[in-house]
């Protein structure tokens, strides 16, 4: 991937002051040389942040205390770029992006947000050429997403705590994640596989979902026919107790499958031809409705019956009753009998026959019996009248109670002969139902059987699917990918060893090999014995193997036809494991010494610096090297490709953080 750094760019927060621009060379070693806390180390994590890394790592203190916005001025294969990220103040991060792209771009004075980080990371995948397709055949592998241009990272930084670390030989190794995921990306950016094999691999994980698809459908319908030839026979013999096959014979115990389906199939037929009744719609509401009218009628006719009786029974009572008061009128009527005789007697000459007593003005006692008489009399004549009226309302009543127990009889056996149809049509309705339902399952579980039986399509694209996935893993071999990525890494390891030489580094003339497994470089010793970096002594041999380890990788990475890699490293402070008891000069040779005399600890970084214009050699100056050091000109003296970008001492160029700035905080 053409992508080289021609700026990083500071925006200070005061927007009266002008930008901090730091410049840069394509194909040249740019160097910054300078002191302690000049700010140097902080440029690798300023690129990495513009270049959208999820958390800022640029130290807390005066750089983020003056300014407001990170950015790069990039140069790609056709265009250029200038992006810049807020800083994230209290945040880990912040997402605002200043993003400009075209050609012949000048740094703004003053930046404001127009996208987003997300919007950066796209555009630079794009811009990588890296498949959009993920590595994992197996999805509950994890770590096996899209590779990513942030992936990229892990090849061009050699901060301070990389560049001598014996057991993390890439940036970001360190964490689980990182590492992870660049152990399965190493085969594509070392070239053993491409875009190609991942589209296959991709291929034949959904041909592998669409296979496992089919043949489980194919053993269902397998084991649906197995289960629905126990439901056929039990058919079978439903259909014969329902009568619905008559004629057929009784089944024998050699009957196959197709025997019961050639039988069953007779069913539907001999439905349509049977004469089964039509049920009416409505019938038994109508049924209904008469029994409830009839009930409520029969109800009815017995409380007017009661009714009836109790009448009956008082006027029954009554006429009893009026019997012994005329009995015993007619009694006392016979006692009153001599009131007449003695009235007779005693009407001429008013003399009692009994005492021969003279009453010439009448007897009032004779008088008043008299006229008791009379009225009892009267009374009796009428209460013999009564029972001949009461007699003829008995008659009627009897009519009348002989009538409603007739028309209670007739609504009774009307219920009756409701209830009875009713309940005969309710048998008749659910045989019908029943046989009706018994024939929509036999069609159901012939079409089943039928269905679970056709399977011969299935099979051919289960067998289909089954060549296509050998094809598929024939292409994606295993061991063809092993021997491919064994022959990239072979190559590189090569590299690495003649670059090893070069660096006059321990163990350069033993088979150093790089193993992208471990993801760091082992010995494989003549003794047969396997040592890895951390088992290498020498502060000396941990930053030479990882300069010799990452130049190897990038000249490798150049030469591939699909390089996703961008072409520029950054190496914080390679001298560090060097440091001489006291520097003769940071910028030269000390007087009346000859350049052979200078430390050792001074040419073992010098040789750093010339492996690196080596490298820009063999790549034609096609790469950008950026190194931060605290070592002066002597360590480079007499290198080509070197381009010093500044020298951030006291009385030389300016820090990081210009004074302008400083004064006017």
């Amino acid at each position: 991937m053409k992508l080289t750094i021609l700026k990083i760019v500071l925006w200070p927060k005061d927007t009266s002051l002008t930008p901090r621009v730091v410049p840069f060379l394509p194909g040249k070693i740019n160097i910054i040389t300078g002191e302690s806390c000049s700010g140097k180390s902080t440029l690798t994590w300023i690129i990495d942040y513009c270049l959208g890394s999820e958390k800022c790592s640029i130290p807390v203190g005066l750089i983020r205390d003056v300014t407001g916005w990170f950015g790069l001025h990039l140069k790609l294969a056709n265009t250029e770029m200038i992006v810049a990220r807020r800083n994230p103040e209290a945040q880990q991060a912040t997402s605002d992006l200043y993003w400009d792209e075209g050609l012949d771009l000048v740094v703004p004075p003053v930046v404001q947000k127009n996208a987003r980080v997300e919007d950066l990371k796209n555009r630079l995948n794009q811009i990588s050429g890296l498949p959009s397709l993920d590595f994992s055949i197996d999805e509950s592998v994890g770590f096996g997403g899209t590779a990513s241009f942030r992936d990229m990272a892990a090849f061009n930084f050699q901060p301070q705590h990389i560049v001598a670390n014996p057991f993390t030989f890439f940036y970001k190794a360190d964490t689980t994640e990182h590492r992870e995921k660049l152990r399965i990306i190493f085969p594509l950016v070392l070239g053993a596989i491409d875009a190609g094999t991942l589209a296959k691999q991709r291929e034949l994980k959904d041909t592998l979902r669409q296979h496992d698809k089919l043949h489980r459908e194919l053993d269902a319908r397998l084991d649906a026919a197995s289960a629905w030839e126990a439901e056929v026979q039990s058919y079978y013999m439903q259909a014969r107790a329902l009568g619905l096959l008559a004629d057929s014979p009784s089944p024998e115990t050699g009957w196959s499958l197709d025997k019961y389906i050639l039988e069953l199939q007779k069913v539907p037929a001999t439905v349509e031809k049977s004469d089964i009744p039509d049920i009416q719609e409505g019938t038994s509401e109508t049924a209904a409705a008469d029994l409830t009218r009839l009930v409520n009628e029969e109800d009815e006719l017995a409380q007017e019956i009661g009714s009836l009786r109790r009448r009956l029974s008082k006027l029954d009572q009554l006429a009893s009753s009026v019997r012994d008061y005329g009995t015993t009128l007619t009694s006392q009527e016979d006692r009153l009998q001599g009131v007449g005789w003695f009235e007779e007697r005693v009407s001429d000459t008013y003399k009692c026959p009994v005492c021969s007593a003279v009453h010439p003005d009448g007897n009032p006692r004779l008088a008043d019996l008299q006229a008791l008489a009379r009225e009892w009399k009267a009374l009796t004549a009428s209460v013999h009248l009564a029972p001949a009226r009461l007699d003829r309302e008995l008659a009627d009543l009897r009519l009348e109670l002989r009538n409603r127990e007739a028309a209670i009889s007739k609504a009774r056996q009307k219920r009756k002969y409701l209830e009875d149809r009713s309940a005969a049509l309710a048998a008749q309705r659910q045989r019908v139902r029943q046989i009706y339902l018994f024939v929509g399952r036999v069609e159901q579980a012939l079409k089943n059987v039928r269905a679970s039986r056709d399977v011969d399509q299935l099979r051919e694209q289960v067998a289909a699917l089954e060549v296509k996935i050998n094809d598929l893993r024939k292409e994606l071999d295993p061991r063809m990918q092993a021997s491919r990525l064994k022959a990239a890494a072979d190559v590189v390891s090569a590299k690495i060893a003649q670059y090893a030489s070069l660096l006059q580094l321990e163990h350069a003339d033993e088979n150093v090999r790089l193993n992208p497994k471990e993801l760091t470089l082992q010995f494989d010793r003549l003794t047969g014995r396997t040592d890895y970096l951390w088992e290498v002594g020498s502060g000396q041999n941990w930053v030479g193997y990882h300069i010799a380890g990452l130049l190897a990788l990038h000249e490798h990475f150049v030469s591939l036809r699909e390089n996703f890699v961008p072409r520029f490293i950054v190496i914080d402070q390679p001298s560090q494991v060097y440091f001489p008891d006291a520097w003769p000069s940071i910028d030269r040779v000390p007087e009346g010494k000859s350049a052979a005399a200078r430390s050792s600890d001074i040419e073992g970084v010098h040789r750093i610096f010339d492996a690196l214009s080596h490298f820009l050699d063999a790549v034609a100056g096609q790469f950008q090297v950026i190194v931060t050091e605290h070592a002066g000109s002597i360590t480079w003296g007499g290198v080509s490709h070197v381009h010093v970008v500044g020298n951030w001492r006291r009385g030389h160029d300016e820090f990081l953080i210009p004074d302008s700035w400083l004064k006017a905080e």
